[in-house]
């Protein structure tokens, strides 16, 4: 698989929920760095970090997640990915679109590492942990 295969194939089996086969494509040491203030912010190193503290939390705290893809770029040894996340918080029933950047470094056909760029204010806004701005 090209690399862009590869992340191309990861957000589909995130969306399908498919853990195991995520797994068969993340290195043992994945270094997932999500920006801080986005909901599981900080680096969680290891696929059961990333589980445990991401997915599983977009899945248990959001009725709807999803991340739409609107370009992706080759950059030799990964993929920047440009897109949009969508979702509705649990808790208050907000909405939210977000912009987003995303960067992932393949090596052997597996991710070893992930880096976030978006907008955390309208997240927060959606889960009602930042008053709207008027």
């Amino acid at each position: 698989m090209t690399n862009i295969e590869t992340i191309k194939k990861m957000y589909e089996l995130f969306a399908s929920k498919d853990n195991n086969a995520i797994r068969e494509i993340f290195d043992p040491n994945i270094r997932w760095n999500q920006m801080k203030g986005f909901p599981g912010g900080g680096q969680h190193v290891g696929p059961d970090a990333v589980f445990e503290n991401v997915f599983n939390r977009f899945r248990d705290n959001w009725t709807v997640w999803a991340a739409t893809i609107t370009r992706y770029i080759d950059s030799g040894d990964g993929v920047f990915v440009i897109g949009y996340y969508e979702g509705t918080y649990k808790n208050t029933g907000k909405t939210m679109k977000a912009d987003f950047a995303c960067e992932y470094k393949i090596l052997n056909g597996k991710i070893i590492e992930f880096n976030q760029y978006t907008d955390t204010f309208l997240i927060g806004e959606a889960m009602g942990l930042i008053r709207e701005s008027k």
